[in-house]
């Protein structure tokens, strides 16, 4: 083995073929495991020299961070491991090679959470398990189990029925995005997850966004179906609304910034995207910054020009998309700042990834003989 591993020494990887990288990878895994299992080997006998207080174990951590460069997280994981190797199959296994640093995570944690009559039992069946699958799927396993040994779970009392724990944290960044962190009680959980489902899914087979890349997407789509919803509360005498204000140079160059009120800047081109199809309180400011025009917040398309879109487009128009009409926004092919009238001829339906897709890349769109037809302009590129 290591006459293979000396490859690296001299970058002559490129020599062997496909079915040699992939032994070679396989052998190093094995040694990343061996090399994992004598670390934590080492932590253990760290661990016996002490009278393993909690005060000891503070130390340790501290210890390990210092001396071998490693997070805390690491170094918690070590000594958690350690005292997991007290198992005798678990250190067996891990001896084998059988075991990932995962593998070892998910066992430790599903023993601790395990009722203790249950523990061999459950630690059995994981070492079954792991030897099949990888920590990932083992996590899974193992909440399965978990479940299946206290299927009621933590009964709520009456308090928690009443009040519910909720919490939502949000931050803005520089460029006006929002960072959020929080935590939602499960009956909310499962309504999230319900709605979030049917919008996250891919909208074709060419579609490479990634899982969380799609559920973002589709919280952004709940977020604009919530937003036209006509049972919002007012607040300050007004129903929910984005107010944008920029000179009306800028917005007719698509160039500079508009205020975004309570959010700060945003660029021209997302501006322009907005005010497409959306309730928007638009403040078009003069060379002065006085106000020349105070927009209505509205919906720029009228009901009856939507519905005749959505009875020729059917939903997102873009090729091989199969959103559904109450999930698009209508797009301008030419903008109504540019003089592009609001009638069925200049508008189509993109959902919300491909209407982006058209202001933001080389995508552009065209009405042909009353279709839309989309065309990939690398000009724009």
């Amino acid at each position: 083995m290591t006459a293979v591993l000396d490859q690296s020494a001299d970058a002559g990887w490129w020599r062997l073929d496909e079915r040699a990288l992939w032994s070679v990878g396989e052998r190093v895994e094995a040694c990343r495991r061996a090399d994992y299992v004598r670390q934590v080997e080492v932590v253990a006998e760290l661990w016996n020299r002490t009278s393993r207080s909690k005060d000891d174990q503070s130390v340790m951590v501290a210890d390990l961070m210092a001396r071998w460069k490693i997070t805390r997280n690491e170094a918690k994981d070590l000594l958690r491991h350690a005292e997991l190797f007290r198992r005798e199959a678990v250190h067996e296994a891990a001896r084998e090679g059988l075991l990932s640093k995962q593998h070892l995570i998910v066992i430790d944690r599903t023993l601790a959470e395990a009722p203790e009559p249950d523990r061999d039992e459950v630690e059995a069946t994981l070492l079954e398990k792991a030897a099949e699958f990888d920590g990932s799927k083992l996590q899974q396993i193992a909440h399965r189990i978990l479940q299946l040994l206290d299927q009621d779970g933590k009964a709520p009392d009456d308090r928690e029925l009443a009040e519910p724990k909720r919490e939502l944290h949000l931050s803005s960044r520089k460029d006006g995005s929002v960072d959020f962190r929080g935590h939602i009680d499960q009956e909310s959980g499962a309504k999230l997850e319900a709605l979030l489902s049917p919008l996250a899914k891919p909208t074709s087979a060419s579609d490479t966004r990634t899982t969380p890349e799609r559920q973002g997407d589709a919280l952004a789509e709940i977020i604009d179906l919530a937003a036209g919803s006509e049972d919002l509360p007012k607040e300050g005498g007004e129903r929910p609304h984005i107010a944008l204000t920029m000179s009306l140079e800028d917005f007719l160059a698509q160039r500079g910034t508009a205020d975004v009120e309570g959010m700060g800047p945003m660029n021209a081109t997302s501006v322009r995207r907005i005010a497409c199809d959306s309730t928007v309180m638009r403040v078009v400011l003069g060379a002065k910054s006085e106000v020349l025009d105070i927009g209505r917040a509205a919906r720029t398309i009228p009901n009856q020009i939507r519905r005749a879109l959505i009875i020729r487009d059917g939903g997102c128009a873009f090729p091989a998309c199969q959103r559904r009409p109450r999930q698009c926004d209508a797009h301008h092919v030419i903008h109504w700042a540019s003089g592009g009238p609001t009638n069925v001829d200049n508008l189509v339906l993109l959902c919300g990834a491909h209407h982006r897709l058209v202001h933001h890349s080389h995508w552009t769109v065209k009405i042909n003989e009353g279709r839309p037809e989309f065309i990939a302009d690398p000009d724009r590129g």
